[in-house]
C-alpha cells in the first residue's frame, strides 16, 4: 500500500493568523518557523498511522507557499519528502509513472475556500487573484479541486484534516473521506485549537479510520467533459488568463474554459490561475 500525504500549512492546529504561514519584509519569521514544526507534527501523525496500518510508502508533498517549509530531518525516518519548485503544484508526484501510483491521498493541514465566512485563513489556491472556482457549476475549494486530478490517476483522497468550516466543505463534495476537524473557525484570523498533541492524535485516528474504510473510498470524478469557471479579483487578471486559447472571457472577472480529463482540467487551471495572478506580481 502506497499512500500520498500533500500537507498545506493554515488548515494546522494552533494557526490562527496568516502572519504565521509566511515571512517577509513587514513579517517576522518567529511564527513562521514554529508554524514549520507545527507542520511536521501533523505530518508525521500522518505518517506514523499509515506505517503502522500496513503502509510500504508514503510520500509527502510539502503543499504549501513555496513548498520549502517542510525540514526533511524534522520527518518520520520512513517517508519520502517532495520539495521544491512544482510544476504541478498541491499534486505534484501524482500520475509520474510508477512512482506516480497510489492506493489513498491524505490532506493535512488544509483549510475552507475563498470567500467562506468563517474558515480560518479560507482562499482557493490564491488569496490575492482567486475568489472562486466552479467545476460544472460546483464550488471547489483546494481540496476538491486537487482530488479532481488524484481521481483521474485512480487515487481516492481518503481524509482531509484542517477546521470545521473545511470539513462542512468536504462532506458535500468528498462525502466518503474521513474529516479530521483540529481548530473551529471564528473567523478569517481567529480560531478555536487543539493541543498540538491531541491534533495528531485525532489524525493518527482519522488515518486509521481511513485505512480501515479503503475499500469505500471513491474517485471524485465528476462528468466528463469537466467545465471550469473562475472568478478573479480584478479584470485585469481575467485579460491576462483569457490570453490562453481556448478560454473565455464570460465576465468583467470571470473565465470559463472546458477539459477533457480531470488532468487537462487541473493542468489548466494551474495555467490559468497562475497568468490570473501576474498584474498582481
Amino acid at each position: 500500500m502506497r499512500i500520498y500525504v500533500s500537507v498545506d500549512m493554515e488548515g494546522l492546529a494552533g494557526v490562527g493568523h496568516a502572519h504565521q504561514t509566511h515571512y517577509g519584509p513587514t513579517v517576522d519569521r518567529a511564527d513562521y518557523d514554529r508554524s514549520r514544526a507545527l507542520m511536521a507534527g501533523e505530518a508525521n501523525a500522518a505518517i506514523e498511522a499509515a506505517f503502522e496500518r500496513g503502509a510500504r510508502e508514503v510520500v509527502v508533498n510539502d503543499s504549501h507557499w513555496q513548498m520549502r517549509n517542510l525540514r526533511a530531518e524534522d520527518l518520520h525516518e520512513g517517508a519520502r519528502l517532495l520539495i521544491g519548485d512544482k510544476p504541478l503544484s498541491m499534486t505534484q508526484g501524482v500520475g509520474d509513472g510508477p512512482d506516480g501510483a497510489f492506493d489513498g491521498a491524505a490532506f493535512i493541514g488544509y483549510h475552507a475556500g475563498a470567500g467562506n465566512p468563517t474558515g480560518v485563513i479560507s482562499h482557493t489556491y490564491s488569496s490575492a487573484t482567486v475568489m472562486e472556482v466552479r467545476v460544472n457549476g460546483v464550488v471547489h475549494n483546494e481540496a476538491s479541486l486537487n482530488a479532481i486530478r488524484l481521481g483521474h490517476f485512480g487515487v481516492p483522497v481518503m481524509l482531509v484534516a484542517g477546521d470545521d468550516a473545511l470539513a462542512a466543505e468536504i462532506e458535500t463534495v468528498l462525502p466518503w473521506a474521513e474529516r479530521v476537524i483540529v481548530k473551529r473557525g471564528l473567523g478569517y484570523s481567529l480560531t478555536d485549537s487543539l493541543s498540538p498533541h491531541d491534533a495528531a492524535a485525532a489524525i493518527r485516528n482519522g488515518m486509521g479510520r481511513a485505512i480501515e474504510r479503503m475499500g469505500e473510498m471513491e474517485l471524485h470524478q465528476p462528468s466528463l467533459p469537466l467545465r471550469g469557471e473562475m472568478d478573479v479579483r480584478l479584470p485585469v487578471m481575467a485579460d491576462f488568463a483569457a490570453v490562453l486559447p481556448g478560454v473565455e472571457r464570460i465576465g468583467p472577472r470571470t473565465i470559463g474554459f472546458e477539459a477533457p480529463d480531470g488532468d487537462s482540467f487541473y493542468r489548466l487551471f494551474v495555467c490559468l490561475m497562475r497568468l490570473a495572478g501576474v498584474p498582481a506580481l
